[in-house]
C-alpha cells in the first residue's frame, strides 16, 4: 500500500510543502510568546517540522501493519492514546534536543515555557494526520472497519461481459524480469492506489492494472470481489466466520485474513453455494 502523502513526486512535494508552512505558521504563533528573534524561532519551526515529518512516515507503517481492525474498540482506543502520548513525547523531546545542542540552554528555556502549548498542538497534528490515513485505509484497505458505501444489498461484482477474455495467467514486470503468474496460484489481489498487488503462493507482484479489469477477467465464481479492494480466489479460503455484526472474516489457507464487506458476502455466499 502506498504512503498517501509519498505515492509519487507530486505528492512528495506536497508533503515537503506542508511542513514548510508548518514550521512558518509555528514561529509567527511563537513569536508572540516568547522573546526569541524570528529567524530563531524559524529554525526551531524547521526542526520540529522535520521531526514531525519523519514520525508521520513511520506512523503510516503503524498503521499499514498494525491491523486495529482486529481490535476491540477499548483495545483501539488504548492503543491510539498511547500512540498520539509516544509520538508527542518523541517529537517534543527530539526537537527540543536539537534545538539545544545549536542555540544553548537559555534560548531553550525560553521555549520550555510554551511546552503546554506545543503539546496541544501536537496532539492536534496527530488527529488531522490519523484521520488523513484512515481515510486512505478506507479507500485502500480490505481490513477498512468502514463498511462499503455500496449498500448492504448491493453485490460488488457487476455483470461480467461473457465476450471478455478469461485470464489463465497474468505476466509482471519487475526491473528487466517478466514474471509469469499461473491464475489457480493467486491467493487475493488487493488495490494499490494506481496499481494492484497480487498475492500468490509464491509471493506478491505489483501490476499497473485496475481492479475492475481483473473482476471481468478473472474465472467467474472462482474469484469473488468480497471487498471494494479486495479479489479472493474461493478455492484458497479455509474458513469464513462473523466478524462484528454484519462483517465476515475470511481464513486463506496461508493464514492471511480479511474482512468481507456485506455486499462482498453475498456474493461470496452466491458463489459457494450458501
Amino acid at each position: 500500500m502506498i504512503h498517501p502523502f509519498l505515492g509519487n513526486n507530486v505528492k512528495t512535494i506536497q508533503y515537503v510543502l506542508l511542513w514548510i508552512v508548518y514550521a512558518l505558521m509555528q514561529a509567527f504563533v511563537l513569536q508572540g510568546l516568547v522573546t526569541l528573534p524570528f529567524w530563531m524561532l524559524l529554525v526551531d519551526g524547521i526542526i520540529h517540522a522535520v521531526v514531525l515529518g519523519v514520525i508521520g512516515i513511520l506512523l503510516w507503517s503503524v498503521v499499514k501493519y498494525g491491523n486495529f481492525a482486529a481490535l476491540t474498540l477499548y483495545q483501539r482506543l488504548v492503543n491510539n492514546i498511547a500512540l498520539a502520548l509516544l509520538s508527542i513525547a518523541v517529537w517534543l523531546s527530539v526537537g527540543y534536543v536539537f534545538f539545544y545542542w545549536i542555540f544553548g540552554n537559555e534560548s531553550t528555556a525560553q521555549l520550555i515555557s510554551v511546552l503546554p502549548v506545543r503539546g496541544l498542538i501536537g496532539f492536534l497534528i496527530y488527529l488531522l494526520i490519523m484521520q488523513r490515513f484512515h481515510f486512505a485505509i478506507i479507500q485502500m484497505d480490505p481490513q477498512s472497519e468502514t463498511p462499503d458505501p455500496i449498500g448492504v444489498d448491493e453485490e460488488i461484482p457487476q455483470q461480467k461481459d461473457l465476450q471478455s477474455e478469461v485470464l489463465e495467467r497474468i505476466a509482471v514486470k519487475s526491473g528487466s524480469k517478466i514474471h509469469v503468474v499461473l491464475v489457480p496460484e493467486i491467493l487475493y489481489l488487493q488495490a494499490d492506489g494506481d496499481y494492484v498487488q497480487i498475492f500468490t503462493t509464491q509471493g506478491k507482484y505489483l501490476k499497473e492494472q485496475t481492479m475492475k479489469y481483473f473482476d471481468e477477467h478473472l474465472p467467474e465464481n472462482q474469484f469473488i470481489r468480497v471487498h471494494r479492494s479486495v479479489i479472493v480466489n474461493v478455492e484458497m479460503i479455509s474458513r469464513i466466520e462473523l466478524y462484528e455484526k454484519q462483517n465476515q472474516l475470511l481464513t486463506l489457507k496461508n493464514g492471511q485474513q480479511i474482512k468481507t464487506s456485506p455486499g462482498g458476502y453475498k456474493a461470496l455466499r452466491q458463489a459457494l453455494n450458501l
